[in-house]
């Protein structure tokens, strides 16, 4: 069954098999850029699911949303439709769209108003140069405008001006090339702003409200109505506003699961943590030019409301840094910095992939003999020894988050230690969290850990959980030498 619609709607075309599928497929129902177009059955019955062998279901854009039945005709509209061009990458971009999507929705009154929202689209005017990350683009009545979103305060701006004018000048030239092309398809479409939506709510942020800079304006959430110029004369119909989504927007979009898959130079990324973990991501991947296979800690300060954020983000790193002497922890590549294009919400840096198995993995292969597990349990528990040498004040680095997938085993059947981030060095402050990071404290915790919290960690919790830790390569195993080895640790 093949459906034409005007100029301003694409053509969807659904293919059943056989006479039968094409009478079921009578009715269809039509919506908007983003969504799904669903065949329904002529007796009004739910949507038949995109899995259903009988149809072909695609996504395209439409005008409006009208169910056709047998006897009855009604129309509904998708008044906000949402297109992902791609993954957000931080918690504010998320909080940004979630708030205008919503704020548009509850504003919209009776009429035919139709508004757009692209997110995270990746945009270049010719092949010739580098593309442009876009965080959010709105297209309304009221005309087209360029959103960038950030996580600013008054006191990083105040004390940034030369990179907060350098994120302006970038806003305004985006918002250039976005109108240049819009009016491609619209010639009579008025100027294309660019502002920068804050998504802080703290008081020291709200300071920042309706500040120009280099002709760009602030607004924070409070202000999304002057940010997508809401309340302004309407200039676009809603066929208009159809026609410069299809005009912007990506041949297909997104699936939103929280991954990158390029960043800063570095592609193929694999995300190695939980996806509800926001704040400390950890991605696997290979840098485009120097194809160095690295671990990516990316930092995401948005998602915490707390002072010392970026201290406790850079705690890792810090670590790391003073331990590049000993083998037995990983190589840094990158240095602690800003994300490209996120100056003051995101941080990162680097370390060689060791390519190594955690000790939990390793400890299922029975290649693996006993012999060669002693020497690396031994080898394991000289590196501790090392790391508590390196003192500071006289006190010692704790790592104080050894467990079986933190510690690796080498090529050469040596250890690698990671899992920093809940280290600590003595002559900084602490600002680790008390609790467990993960909800629950891990089997190789220390017993004064669990009651107390991190607080109570000192040299001996880290060789309790170190011993606790190795215990996994010698259980289930029926050698007297492994029975020995497990009375010790």
């Amino acid at each position: 069954m093949t459906l034409f619609l005007d100029a301003d709607v694409l053509v969807y075309v659904t293919v059943g098999r056989g006479q039968e599928a094409a009478k079921r497929a009578r009715a269809l129902e039509l919506i908007v850029a983003g969504a799904t177009w669903v065949c329904r059955a002529c007796s009004g019955r739910s949507p038949r699911s995109a899995t259903d062998p009988g149809h072909s279901v695609h996504s395209l854009f439409a005008a409006r949303c009208i169910l056709y039945g047998d006897s009855t005709t009604r129309t509904d509209e998708v008044r906000v439709t949402p297109f992902h061009c791609g993954p957000f990458a931080n918690e504010s971009e998320r909080t940004a769209f979630e708030h205008l999507r919503g704020r548009i929705e509850s504003s919209l009154g009776a009429g035919d108003d139709q508004w757009m929202l692209l997110t995270n689209l990746t945009w270049s005017v010719t092949h010739q140069f580098q593309a442009d990350e876009i965080d959010l683009i709105a297209i309304g009545p009221p005309g087209v405008r360029v959103i960038e979103v950030k996580h600013w305060s008054r006191r990083w701006v105040d004390e940034h001006r030369d990179l907060v004018e350098q994120e302006a000048d970038r806003v305004t030239n985006k918002a250039r090339k976005i109108g240049t092309t819009a009016r491609k398809s619209v010639p009579d479409l008025g100027r294309v702003d660019g502002v920068i939506l804050l998504t802080r709510e703290s008081p020291d942020a709200k300071e920042l409200a309706g500040r120009l800079v280099r002709g760009v304006r602030f607004c924070t959430l409070k202000e999304w109505r002057e940010a997508i110029g809401f309340d302004a004369a309407p200039a676009l119909r809603p066929q208009q506003v159809a026609r410069l989504g299809r005009l912007l927007a990506p041949k297909s979009a997104v699936a939103l699961d929280g991954s990158l898959r390029r960043f800063a130079g570095y592609v193929n990324l694999e995300r190695r943590t939980p996806p509800a973990e926001r704040f400390h991501r950890v991605y696997q991947g290979v840098h485009a030019t120097r194809h160095d296979k690295v671990i990516l800690h990316l930092y995401d300060l948005s998602t915490s409301g707390e002072a010392h954020a970026e201290t406790r983000a850079k705690r890792e790193f810090e670590t790391l840094r003073r331990l590049q002497l000993y083998a037995w922890a990983p190589r840094i590549l990158d240095s602690w910095q800003p994300a490209p294009g996120y100056a003051g919400e995101m941080h990162f840096f680097t370390v060689t992939d060791p390519l190594a198995p955690a000790i939990r993995k390793r400890a299922s292969d029975q290649s693996w003999d006993t012999p060669a597990r002693l020497a690396f349990t031994r080898a394991a528990l000289d590196a501790l020894c090392e790391m508590h040498g390196e003192t500071v004040d006289d006190a010692p680095i704790l790592h104080r988050n050894l467990t079986p997938e933190t510690v690796l085993v080498r090529h050469d059947n040596t250890p690698i230690f990671t899992g920093f981030e809940l280290s600590r060095i003595p002559s900084e402050r602490s600002v680790a969290p008390a609790g467990p990071p993960s909800g629950h404290w891990p089997p190789s915790t220390a017993p004064e850990v669990r009651g107390q919290g991190l607080h109570a960690a000192d040299a001996r919790s880290d060789r309790y959980s170190i011993c606790a830790s190795l215990r996994v390569l010698f259980e289930n195993r029926d050698d007297e030498t492994s029975r020995q080895a497990l009375d010790v640790l």
